[in-house]
């Protein structure tokens, strides 16, 4: 569904993705591991256009074609990405839950969840879809008319989750979603992510918390200063001897 393809992105003269290549296919979920400053978010900022890349290509499978059709911008069966807006990204649907949850925090928990749909206009589906946040996150349906800036972290967390599932994605972009969360709750998150993939939608995660991420996760990726080092199935990292060191704490 979705690849990238030796991209190289910056941050001013900083080369922040050196040739970053990875795939995800439909239905899984595939984790993106490393330290501070490996480049994880800048992945995800890549793929979503918040981001451009300097070289490289960022494709999505288009299922709107008949096979064997051209696209304008991709290869065939394929949409260039990194050639379009952010906003064009996600009308595609790509959606991510950034870092640090980016909640609005003076508009309420029912609003941020409007924010998600904004660029929808099927009103019946966008309704079907906020009763399903709801299922995941009864919490939220308690708060609607809450500011988002007054609920503790977790429900946050779930706000910016269930926000970025309005959109109706076909991929889900996760980044840190258990980031200053307590134990108890990191467990709930990972448990919903698990739920979010059973109802068909394709996630990239991106975790600190390697060991929780790649025991969600069908494979993984570890990435070290802008470079992919390791890959391969989620059970064979978790054995990995360097991996455990690195970044299970083993």
């Amino acid at each position: 569904m979705l690849k990238l393809d030796s991209v190289h992105t910056y941050y001013g003269h900083i080369h922040a993705l050196k040739g970053v290549s990875l795939t995800v296919n439909e239905g899984e979920i595939v984790t993106l591991i490393g330290s501070n400053g490996a480049g994880k978010t800048t992945t995800l900022n890549t793929i979503s256009g918040v981001l451009s890349a300097r070289a490289g290509a960022v494709y999505l499978q288009d299922t709107t074609r008949k096979a064997g059709e051209q696209h304008g911008n991709g290869r065939d069966g394929d949409i260039r990405l990194d050639q379009l807006p952010a906003h064009e990204v996600a009308r595609l649907g790509v959606s991510q839950s950034p870092e640090g949850r980016k909640i609005f925090a003076r508009l309420s928990v029912q609003e941020n969840l409007a924010m998600g749909a904004f660029a929808r206009t099927d009103a019946d589906g966008v309704r079907l879809d906020l009763e399903r946040v709801f299922e995941l996150f009864p919490r939220l349906k308690e708060r609607l008319s809450q500011p988002g800036g007054t609920l503790s972290g977790g429900e946050q967390q779930m706000l910016a989750i269930g926000r970025a599932l309005m959109s109706r994605p076909r991929i889900l972009l996760l980044d840190e979603p258990s980031m200053g969360l307590a134990p108890i709750l990191v467990q709930q998150i990972f448990q919903i992510i698990r739920e979010i993939n059973a109802q068909g939608i394709t996630i990239l995660l991106v975790e600190q918390n390697a060991q929780a991420a790649l025991q969600v996760a069908d494979r993984g990726y570890v990435l070290e200063t802008g470079n992919i080092v390791l890959s391969g199935a989620a059970g064979d990292l978790l054995a990995n001897p360097q991996v455990a060191e690195a970044y299970l704490g083993i």
